[in-house]
């Protein structure tokens, strides 16, 4: 279950996937009840997802993402639309 990153090392650990990591290509959604901080691109993308933060945008739909572009949140339910990404878990 997820952790909440209340020290430097844990999010660098998570930033390296060391908590782990789901890839997930068209047409797949994150498993229920797991939370992610970042999602890396690895071929362009449309994304839909919640995000778990007080404040802002905390559902985004159809949003368009290049290859290569790193996306950092508190982020959970990920379905990819189109494309491939790594979502890297909390």
């Amino acid at each position: 279950m997820a952790t909440d990153l209340y020290f430097s090392g844990d999010f660098q650990k998570a930033a390296f996937g060391h908590k782990g990591l789901r890839i997930l290509g068209s047409g797949e959604s994150s498993v229920g009840g797991e939370k992610f901080l970042a999602i890396q691109v690895v071929a362009d993308a449309q994304v839909d997802f919640t995000s778990s933060a007080g404040v802002g945008d905390t559902t985004v739909t159809n949003l368009v993402l290049e290859a290569g572009f790193i996306f950092y949140g508190d982020l959970t339910s990920i379905t990819v639309d189109s494309g491939k990404i790594i979502a890297y878990l909390q």
